[in-house]
């Protein structure tokens, strides 16, 4: 059986401490709890649907995420959430 993806083990590791900052006045992305309530959006936004991509190119952030990354964040939501 394949492993189920965790926001400990596979999420929270994918933001950096520059998104988390970034994003605060909005909501936590180093909460399981915010992340978990907000992932519909957040998935929306790092693939740049409904806005600018998230997080921003160079200088402003480190983004785009390669396609490996919204991959993890899209398995994390249809394994059901996983803390």
């Amino acid at each position: 059986m394949a492993k189920l993806t965790s926001f400990q083990s596979d999420i929270r590791p994918l933001f950096t401490e520059r998104d988390i900052y970034a994003m605060s006045k909005a909501f936590d992305l180093a909460s399981y709890d915010d992340v978990k309530k907000h992932a519909a959006a957040i998935y929306d936004r790092i693939r740049g649907v409904g806005g600018a991509v998230m997080p921003p190119p160079p200088p402003r952030g480190e983004g785009p995420w390669p396609q490996s990354r919204i991959a993890i964040f899209e398995k994390w939501m249809s394994d059901g959430y996983q803390p």
